[in-house]
């Protein structure tokens, strides 16, 4: 979870995101405002909300997004953890 500068709190749902709308964050033709969309959809949040984000919020939405993209495969619990001591 963060928390914006407006105070708002907002947790990361990666279960909005496909896999092909995560792939597409990394193709250098994708346009900023699709890349918000995306983001956004995590979040809650419309493209709109994202872009109007003052920047240091629309960094920490940023970082939040990507670690929880990669939370899962960091879970020690999850059935993929190595079991090797």
């Amino acid at each position: 979870m963060i928390k914006l500068s407006d105070g708002r709190e907002l947790t990361a749902d990666m279960l909005k995101i496909t896999q092909r709308e995560y792939r597409s964050l990394f193709d250098k033709d994708q346009k900023p405002e699709e890349e918000d969309a995306i983001i956004g959809k995590a979040f809650g949040l419309t493209a709109d909300e994202v872009a109007d984000l003052p920047q240091p919020d629309y960094r920490i939405l940023g970082r939040e997004f990507f670690r929880a993209a990669k939370g899962p495969l960091d879970d020690p619990n999850s059935q993929s953890a190595s079991t090797s001591a």
